[in-house]
């Protein structure tokens, strides 16, 4: 697997999550990413998990404007692309960049949510605890969450 998929499939994962919060910079950027139905499956008690980019290469937001005659402004400053929650809707690649589909319910915000476009050289995932989990670890998380759904 390569960074580019592990990011893809991090985010995928990470679906109806909603990152919350953001600490750091280019060379190591933590999101908090708040996914009760995921996370309370590792401890009761968790409600999110910390998402780490490391040696960011491109990491900007292409907003879909609320009006459609609005001028779209694509935001690269991070306190610009965090400053509304971003529920995660989906991730996808292309030309070896991860695209996230995301939304955001902010009516304060003249965009209803946007493309998340990420490129880093590495991402790690953590639980509430801070421990790290492997990407085959969460992967089956989520899929013993969506089993035991389909099975209601």
């Amino acid at each position: 697997m390569t960074t580019t998929e592990d990011i893809r499939d991090i985010f995928s994962i990470l679906h109806d999550g909603t990152i919350s919060a953001w600490t750091g910079g280019r060379n190591l950027l933590t999101l908090t990413v708040d996914c009760l139905y995921l996370a309370e499956r590792i401890e009761k008690s968790f409600d999110r998990f910390y998402v780490v980019l490391m040696n960011i290469d491109k990491l900007e937001l292409d907003p879909w404007t609320n009006l459609i005659d609005l001028p779209t402004v694509v935001k690269s400053d991070y306190s610009d692309i965090f400053k509304a929650e971003l529920e995660i809707l989906s991730a996808n690649i292309n030309d070896d960049v991860v695209v996230v589909a995301c939304k955001q319910h902010d009516t304060n915000f003249d965009y209803c949510g946007g493309n998340l476009s990420i490129s880093c050289q590495a991402i790690k995932v953590f639980d509430q605890n801070q421990n790290e989990l492997t990407i085959d670890q969460f992967g089956e998380i989520s899929k013993n969450y969506w089993d035991e759904r389909s099975k209601k």
